[in-house]
């Protein structure tokens, strides 16, 4: 039996259509959205938050959104995710900009991540 998932995961998968397919993994207590393999978006507590780096992160800081943040063991901890930002949840057009966006900050972690080619 499948679970639910919650109003917000379906709202986001239906926005992110035009883009392609994007697969939905259950992870601590909430979701992480998928594209092409590379985890973009993640879903807690019932919100939207957005993959961002140090060439996006200023976008979302200007759109007033505000990054995840869980309480470690002796300090909140802020990760790379970001809310979606109010004027991209009544917008379809401008969440597709900034799904984009955390799409390519995504990839650009992912390509560090990858071992570099020896060369010959």
């Amino acid at each position: 039996m499948s679970k639910t998932l919650p109003s917000c995961v379906e709202e986001t998968i239906n926005l992110c259509l035009p883009l392609g397919e994007i697969r939905v993994k259950p992870m601590f207590g909430g979701h992480g959205l998928y594209f092409e393999d590379i985890m973009f978006a993640l879903e807690a507590f019932g919100s939207i938050y957005l993959k961002a780096d140090k060439k996006s992160e200023v976008l979302f800081i200007e759109a007033g959104s505000e990054p995840f943040t869980y309480e470690g063991k002796n300090k909140p901890i802020k990760m790379s995710y970001w809310l979606v930002p109010e004027t991209a949840q009544e917008d379809p057009e401008e969440f597709i900009h900034w799904a984009e966006l955390a799409i390519t900050a995504s990839k650009r972690a992912h390509a560090k991540k990858q071992p570099k080619a020896k060369k010959r």
